[in-house]
């Protein structure tokens, strides 16, 4: 089966935009993602990111607003045998979080959440053996 020379060239236009709009994820991506993997390997939690604020705005203006308030952390779970809910803003290396976010994890703990923020797998790690 051959294919139209037509359909060919648009197919090679949007395949080219793609790749110009392609990204590398951001350092904060990076991490958040190690945090997932080392959190699903060693402790069976499986960390789901979470979009707050106007995130979907902010990427593109489609989506909108998610309901999610600004300042929830990033990635949420729930703690194997205890039930209780984990949260974990996570911050790329040398970065901390706003006032706003440091308030959400206060108010998370206070409600008997784990909550922290984390700019490695070995800070949330350390920082969630302490907690749970």
């Amino acid at each position: 089966m051959t294919q139209n020379p037509a359909w060919a060239a648009v197919t090679a236009r949007y395949d080219a935009r793609a790749k110009k709009k392609a990204k590398p994820p951001s350092p904060e991506k990076l991490v958040q993602k190690a945090i997932q993997q080392a959190f699903k390997l060693k402790h069976q939690i499986v960390l789901i990111h979470i979009d707050a604020g106007a995130a979907g705005m902010r990427a593109g203006g489609a989506g909108g607003y998610s309901g999610i308030p600004a300042g929830f952390p990033d990635l949420l779970g729930v703690v194997p045998g205890s039930g209780r809910a984990l949260f974990i803003e996570v911050k790329a290396a040398g970065c901390k979080p706003t006032e706003l976010q440091t308030r959400m994890l206060a108010l998370l703990k206070a409600k008997g959440a784990v909550a922290f923020w984390a700019d490695s797998v070995d800070s949330a790690l350390s920082q969630f053996q302490e907690a749970a």
